[in-house]
C-alpha cells in the first residue's frame, strides 16, 4: 500500500508545515486503524498459555502524544479454550503493579486494558511486562523495553 503526500513548499509557513505533518501523521494513522494492523513502537512481547494467550504492547510517547518522556501500554488476554475463568490483567513497571478491575474471561474471549501515559523515568530498569491473576494462577509476559 502506498500513500503520497505532498512535500513542504518553501513559501510555507511553520504553522503551515506542522499542519500538513499532522495531516500526514493522521493519514497514516488512519490507514492502520482501517487496516486493522497493530504497530507498536516498542513492540509486543507474549507468553503462551494452555487456553489462551497474554500480551503487553507498547508505545513510544514521542510518537503517541508527542511527549517523549512517556510511553503507552496495554496487556491482554486472548482465551482460546477452557472452561470459564476470573482474571485481572496488570502492568508491572518494576517499580509498580498497575491492576485493572476483575473481569470474566471464556472462550474467545479478548480482554484488554489500555494503562495510558506512564512516565519512562518510573521504570527502573526500562522495561514492562504483562501481568494476569487468575483463579488458575498468577502469569507474566517476558519484559518489553520502553526506553
Amino acid at each position: 500500500m502506498a500513500l503520497i503526500l505532498p512535500l513542504a513548499r518553501s513559501d510555507q509557513s511553520q504553522g503551515e508545515s506542522m499542519m500538513m505533518k499532522r495531516v500526514a501523521v493522521a493519514a497514516v494513522t488512519a490507514l492502520l486503524v482501517f487496516s486493522g494492523a497493530n504497530a507498536y513502537a516498542y513492540g509486543t512481547k507474549s507468553t503462551s498459555l494452555s487456553n489462551g494467550r497474554l500480551y503487553i504492547h507498547a508505545d513510544d510517547g514521542c510518537l503517541v502524544s508527542n511527549n517523549c518522556s512517556l510511553y503507552y501500554s496495554a496487556t491482554e488476554y486472548k482465551k482460546t479454550g477452557g472452561s470459564r475463568v476470573t482474571i485481572q490483567l496488570a502492568l508491572n513497571t518494576g517499580s509498580g503493579l498497575f491492576f485493572d478491575t476483575q473481569k470474566t474471561a471464556v472462550d474467545g474471549s479478548d480482554i484488554k486494558h489500555s494503562w495510558g501515559g506512564k512516565k519512562k523515568s518510573e521504570v527502573p530498569d526500562c522495561s514492562i511486562a504483562g501481568y494476569m491473576k487468575a483463579s488458575t494462577g498468577n502469569y507474566y509476559t517476558p519484559n518489553l523495553s520502553v526506553c
